[in-house]
């Protein structure tokens, strides 16, 4: 990584981090959720009330991220000025923005699936199960799935080592592709709001998708790593964007 883009990739992880979701705020938040599904739910059995609160959690936040999404893009709704807004300032306030509510998103599931885990473990796994999620989806990630047995132990392998340097990567990689993603939005009369707000709405779902499925199989996966496998998927997934 260049000095520049780790310099970059700091900036956007400091930002996000600002506005972040602590773990103990995700704790209390699953909390009511539970509160509000037994109550709805009297007789409901622990497991329904599991998949009940995470499904409101990724639905809640995939419908505020399709709202962060139009926000952005609202300046290109107006011709010449308005356009020239949005590609400077919307793709930036996009990337923070979508990012924390996928983070967000992402412990919350951590705590609602496994509230054992503790607070340093739901953090650091809730970034990296988030960038990495997202940049699955816009086909920028390797090809080893996150919501695998061989995604389960590389993000394991991943908290074992550098995890704040991974995580680095990850934003590096991460502000890359939104970077490139935000052109979408650039496009006058409105249709960019359409865009924005609907693909921001499919990414934190296919997040939030992916998050509930990883730390599922997180709790199941007792097998031991199998070392040579996940090198190869964690060099891959964090690779140097020099050549980029």
């Amino acid at each position: 990584m260049t000095a520049e883009k780790e310099e970059s990739s700091s900036s956007l992880m400091k930002m996000v981090e600002a506005i972040a979701i602590s773990p103990q705020d995700a704790r209390e938040l699953v909390s009511q959720y539970q509160t509000q599904v037994r109550k709805a739910s009297p007789s409901a059995s622990e497991e329904k009330i599991q998949d009940a609160v995470v499904d409101k959690i990724i639905s809640r936040y995939s419908k505020l991220a399709a709202t962060s999404g139009a926000a952005t893009a609202l300046p290109g709704v107006i011709p010449g000025i308005g356009t020239a807004v949005s590609a400077i300032g919307g793709g930036v306030a996009d990337i923070s923005v979508c990012m924390k509510l996928q983070i967000d998103m992402t412990m919350c599931l951590a705590v609602a699936i496994n509230g054992k885990m503790s607070n340093e473990d739901a953090k650091h796994m809730s970034y990296i199960i988030a960038l990495y999620g997202s940049l699955e989806q816009m086909g920028s990630s390797s090809a080893t799935r996150i919501a695998s047995k061989a995604g389960v132990r590389m993000v394991k392998q991943y908290l074992k080592g550098p995890t704040l340097q991974v995580i680095k990567e990850l934003f590096s990689k991460i502000g890359i592709t939104f970077t490139q993603k935000a052109a979408a939005k650039v496009i006058p009369f409105g249709i960019g709001v359409i865009v924005g707000g609907t693909a921001n709405y499919a990414l934190t779902t296919y997040v939030g998708k992916a998050a509930r499925d990883t730390f599922r199989l997180n709790l199941k996966d007792d097998e031991p790593v199998e070392e040579a496998v996940v090198d190869q998927a964690i060099e891959e997934a964090v690779h140097t964007q020099a050549e980029e």
